[in-house]
């Protein structure tokens, strides 16, 4: 499920920045080519709700590699579109999701981006939460 959420970013990414390399489950080792992305999924959680669904809530957090080191000008730059890209992506086939803190720092010459897309999840199978209650007399 939550992989629908990295494949999603990915493509708007691309979308948005052509020219770009993004990077997802594989660790980016030396050798990596600047002006890419690298689209990294964090934390997550699940909280109930009513009716049996549960709450997902997944972080993400994508790190911008620029052309060139200690060129800031161009950090600033892509992290208005970058932030953007983050605010609505696709979700599979079952439509658009929103993220939601979007929020973004400049950490070692890095544009660190940071998102929050919350899913609502249905149950695989319904839990009898209660049986009936007959009243025996005597």
């Amino acid at each position: 499920m939550t992989h629908k959420i990295r494949d999603g970013i990915s493509k708007t990414l691309r979308e948005i920045f052509p020219d770009c390399q993004i990077f997802g489950d594989k660790h980016v080792g030396q050798g990596l080519i600047p002006s890419s992305f690298f689209v990294g999924l964090g934390e997550c959680s699940t909280s109930p709700l009513p009716n049996g669904l549960t709450k997902l809530r997944q972080h993400v957090e994508v790190i911008y590699f620029p052309k060139s080191q200690g060129d800031y000008s161009e950090l600033w730059s892509i992290a208005p579109k970058a932030l953007g890209a983050l605010e609505q992506i696709p979700f599979g086939e079952d439509g658009l999701i929103r993220g939601t803190s979007r929020r973004c720092t400049i950490n070692d010459g890095l544009l660190h981006l940071h998102a929050i897309y919350h899913l609502r999840l249905v149950p695989r199978e319904a839990i009898e939460l209660m049986g009936e209650l007959r009243q025996i007399k005597k």
